[in-house]
């Protein structure tokens, strides 16, 4: 009778840990309408979720790994990477004279750099799997390290410079349907609604909550822990690439650093969304809510002409917050 008691009230953590965030949205929002109305018009919040997509999806990402008790730190680094061998693509594919022998690379160059940055998510997610496994250290030291060599071949591959799209793939960053919708936001909700069927209907997404809770039960059991381990850095790695595509495709040009923050961007996002940092907790759910509150605050503290460099502290304590909350509920669960 103990087991599904447990899975009671850990349903009962997640939905009330949910609930605080939609409540903490709801205030931090109402509090810069106070202020300033203009922030409840529907072209900021549309422009809010615009924002925020692509940290929603590299923190998908991140929070499924997180999940199966892993860590991946470089995922800024990753997207820096790619969005530089991107735009390096794109860019000398615009240099091409028409008339040219090799001028019909013109037009083949966007969807060669989009597959040679999938490519290159792939390989990367594979990279930095298979060095965690085999090294038997811990991922947050392995990732850390690695990071540091996917920003050291970034600044290689630029020279330290900056490659430029000059207007060119600018669907995925800046197209909006109908003049309205952001291409951006349907591509965030794709990737949110995609990790709730992994997560909840998939065998994999049940692997992931038995590994992250008791990795040695999880193998006992006769699942393939180091398969599945390896597809969640896979996955983290594909997801980064569509990450890459958004946001190059959005500010227009590529930096050896232009990703960096969302390391840890990413993770405040997940850790803010109830995603135990041991591991076998977390839903889709609290996951883009806890992205969707970092976003509110930036947005918030914008419009309401606040010193942006607050948005800083006030995360830091709405972490410690939502750490301090799950940590009492889950001690309040067990007495």
């Amino acid at each position: 009778m103990k087991l599904p008691l447990r899975r009671v009230e850990g349903k009962e953590l997640e939905l009330n840990l949910s609930l605080l965030l939609f409540i903490t949205i709801l205030v931090v929002a109402t509090a810069a309408w106070i202020v300033n109305p203009r922030f409840m018009r529907i072209g900021n919040l549309i422009n809010i979720l615009q924002q925020i997509s692509v940290l929603g999806i590299v923190a998908c990402g991140v929070g499924m790994l997180l999940i199966s008790g892993q860590i991946d730190i470089s995922v800024g680094n990753q997207v820096s990477l790619m969005g530089i061998v991107m735009a390096l693509i794109i860019e000398r594919g615009g240099r091409i004279p028409p008339d040219a022998a090799n001028a019909w690379m013109i037009q083949w160059s966007i969807p060669f750099a989009v597959i040679v940055t999938f490519v290159l998510g792939a390989v990367l997610g594979t990279v930095t799997g298979l060095v965690v496994i085999k090294s038997r250290a811990h991922s947050f030291i392995v990732t850390l390290a690695l990071g540091s060599v996917y920003r050291g071949l970034a600044l290689l591959i630029s020279r330290g410079g900056s490659f430029t799209l000059h207007g060119r793939f600018t669907l995925l960053g800046r197209t909006r349907i109908m003049g309205f919708l952001p291409v951006s936001i349907i591509f965030l909700a794709f990737v949110v609604l995609l990790t709730t069927v992994l997560l909840k209907y998939t065998r994999y997404g049940r692997f992931l909550y038995s590994i992250g809770g008791n990795r040695k039960a999880a193998y006992v059991s006769g699942i393939k822990t180091t398969a599945v381990t390896m597809r969640g850095f896979i996955t983290v790695g594909l997801l980064n690439a569509l990450a890459a595509l958004i946001l190059i495709s959005r500010v227009g040009t590529a930096l050896a650093g232009t990703a960096d923050a969302y390391s840890l961007d990413a993770l405040a996002a997940v850790v803010v969304g109830g995603v135990a940092i041991t591991g076998g907790k977390g839903t889709a759910l609290s996951l883009f809510l806890g992205v969707l509150l970092i976003g509110i605050v930036g947005n918030a503290l914008v419009v309401m002409n606040v010193n942006p460099h607050l948005r800083g502290i006030l995360i830091g304590l709405i972490i410690i917050g939502s750490v301090t909350f799950s940590g009492l509920s889950e001690h309040k669960s067990r007495t």
